[in-house]
């Protein structure tokens, strides 16, 4: 692991070394094809069937909604699959993964804009159904903000009209509480990596009776919707992160929640001008986005990585683009000042000194 402070874990945590073993386990153990016909190939069959109802249960759904995928962006793709061509509804601050796959698909777009809280209005996403939508899409937590969006709401209202609803709970899953039911979610993404999982691991929730089509064809595995052969170390692996992501999660919550706010205080006590965007809206304690006036987050990232600091200015997918934030300038920032947003996303081994040393080397850069 490389050494230094790392204080951007909505980017990818580092795999709990109980989740490494269960990986090195199966790829040690199991030399068959789950899809064989030989009772070798059962055990593939029986790591599939423990994490789905692993995971399945942690949303209050069955196993065999859920489709396994490489990840978020697949599990967002396949879920968009399903409206492809006819009208959808997303918000403004979506993750790029959502956006560009409405896009392929030809989908006819609505964007609906959030308040400068980065909330969106479940009023605006019903305003904004006609009678030919075929999918409402709104993140359950914002990648870069972590502003947590009125799922329930927004679900009842997709209910009512009778249009399937799609989240994408890749910051969300394994970090608060999910009800599928509760909240009319009709699919939801999610990934291994958030949580402490291996690389390359995610799945798509899908309720049973909504239609999905298949965004890759072959050998049928998945229920036809995800052919390829199962990656069962990585299943093996999420599974494991899941259990260990849904034991801590209350106290880890609490414990990230006292180490962001004990962080913002030191800011505000030498520099007052640094200001927390979306403060206003209830968040994902892990998260949070600095406007650091003055500051261009591409400096600020590759100066406090010279102190052993890792951060990130938004989402690390968008590194390497020139543009300013769509997120941060749907909710109302300039694009120069979307550009000076640094985000720190501190994670469950993050200590209190590192978010200490963290704050003075933000503050020295001001």
């Amino acid at each position: 692991m490389r050494p230094g402070i790392n204080l951007d874990h909505a980017a990818t945590t580092a795999p709990d070394p109980a989740v490494i073993r269960a990986v090195c386990a199966c790829m040690e153990q199991y030399d068959a094809n789950p899809s064989a016909a030989y009772s070798a190939a059962g055990h593939g069959r029986r790591e599939i069937r423990l994490a789905k109802e692993t995971l399945s249960d942690m949303l209050g759904a069955d196993r065999t909604e859920l489709v396994f995928t490489s990840g978020g962006t697949e599990a967002n793709n396949l879920a968009l699959r399903q409206a492809a061509g006819r009208h959808v509804v997303l918000s403004a601050i979506e993750h790029k993964s959502v956006l560009e796959a409405a896009s392929a698909q030809g989908c006819q777009i609505t964007l609906v804009p959030p308040d400068n809280c980065g909330k969106v209005d479940p009023a605006h996403i019903q305003a904004a159904i006609r009678p030919d939508t075929a999918l409402i899409s709104v993140q359950f937590a914002n990648n870069e903000t972590g502003v947590l969006q009125p799922i329930a709401e927004i679900g009842a209202i997709a209910r009512r009209h009778k249009v399937f609803f799609h989240t994408d709970a890749v910051q969300a899953f394994g970090h608060i509480p999910i009800s599928v039911s509760d909240a009319s979610i009709d699919m939801l993404s999610a990934s291994a990596h958030k949580l402490y999982g291996p690389l390359g691991a995610g799945f798509l929730y899908i309720r049973q009776g909504v239609p999905a089509r298949p965004l890759i064809a072959g050998g049928g595995q998945e229920g036809a919707l995800r052919s390829g052969t199962e990656n069962i170390p990585a299943i093996a692996g999420f599974r494991v992160a899941a259990e260990l992501a849904q034991a801590d999660m209350p106290s880890r919550d609490e414990r990230l929640r006292q180490l962001t706010d004990a962080f913002l205080q030191q800011l505000r006590q030498h520099r007052p001008e640094i200001s927390a965007i979306a403060e206003c809206s209830d968040r994902l304690p892990g998260i949070l986005a600095l406007h650091l006036p003055g500051v261009s987050s591409e400096a600020a990232i590759a100066r406090l990585d010279s102190a052993g600091i890792r951060i990130s200015g938004g989402a690390a997918c968008g590194v390497g683009t020139s543009s300013a934030s769509h997120v941060l300038t749907a909710m109302g920032l300039q694009p120069e000042q979307a550009n000076e947003v640094i985000r720190i996303s501190p994670g469950r081994h993050t200590t209190s000194v590192e978010m200490q040393m963290a704050a003075e080397s933000i503050c020295a850069l001001l």
